[in-house]
């Protein structure tokens, strides 16, 4: 699978949170997910507040962008 437009990684995360409104063709990028559990928590949340028509996916994103803090020594 090729990469979206909105693809973007950032450090401290596991999962990039992508939404697609009902008249595009792309996904644009949404939120941040640290872990699975959270992800699924977002998504629900999301889902709701958009309303029908909204499409949502994650990403996950390479190991080399999950543990910021690790990197650091904190």
């Amino acid at each position: 699978m090729a990469n979206p437009k909105a693809y973007q990684p950032e450090h401290g995360y596991k999962y990039q949170i992508l939404v697609k409104t009902p008249y595009d063709r792309a996904y644009e990028h949404c939120d941040y997910a640290k872990d699975r559990a959270e992800k699924i928590h977002l998504v629900k949340n999301y889902k709701e507040a958009y309303g029908a028509g909204f499409t949502f996916k994650s990403i996950l994103l390479p190991k080399k962008y999950w543990n910021k803090m690790e990197e650091k020594g904190e």
